[in-house]
């Protein structure tokens, strides 16, 4: 709603003294940390892989209070003409082996644990593959609505529009 998107605007703005940047480009980000540009921040876990295979002094941590992820998917579309053929590609896609494969170039934990056994040594684990408790933890992006994700009904949310205008106030 309005007001938690005003706290968030307010907090925001009292840090940005303490950011060096807001990055949306995961090279720039792996730059600014072996630069030395950057000392903390947020990232994903391939970033922290890269840099750290740049021989930059990193460790990447997931708060005690957890923090914000997504998951990538493959959908088939209702209306689709070769449904067949998609369902092939979804077999194929989600086989251990592919599954390793684009976890690794991706650098994401698979979606089929049988993929860790084709994985290099330590991915799964790096990447907390299987790790129930650690994806309790991660709360999975939703994109704003003026409808309430959380259940309440007794005010409006704040829309998409909202927060990229906000977000826009905030970098300034």
């Amino acid at each position: 709603d309005e007001a938690q998107l005003q706290a968030a605007v307010d907090l925001l703005k009292a840090q940005r003294k303490h950011i060096g940047e807001y990055w949306s480009d995961y090279a720039k980000e792996q730059s600014a940390f072996k630069s030395g540009d950057s000392v903390v921040g947020t990232t994903w876990q391939v970033i922290a892989s890269l840099a750290q295979g740049e021989g930059t002094k990193v460790e990447a941590i997931l708060p005690e209070q957890g923090s914000t992820g997504w998951s990538d998917t493959w959908m088939v579309a209702t209306k689709s003409e070769h449904k067949n053929c998609a369902y092939l590609w979804m077999d194929a896609i989600i086989s251990p082996k592919a599954n390793a494969a684009v976890a690794q170039y991706f650098g994401e934990s698979p979606s089929n644990p049988k993929a860790c056994a084709l994985a290099e040594k330590g991915f799964c684990d790096t990447y907390h593959a299987g790790d129930a408790s650690y994806a309790e933890r991660i709360h999975y992006w939703t994109t704003p609505t003026s409808k309430c994700l959380d259940g309440r009904t007794d005010v409006k949310c704040t829309t998409y529009e909202q927060w990229t205008q906000a977000w826009t106030d905030v970098k300034g």
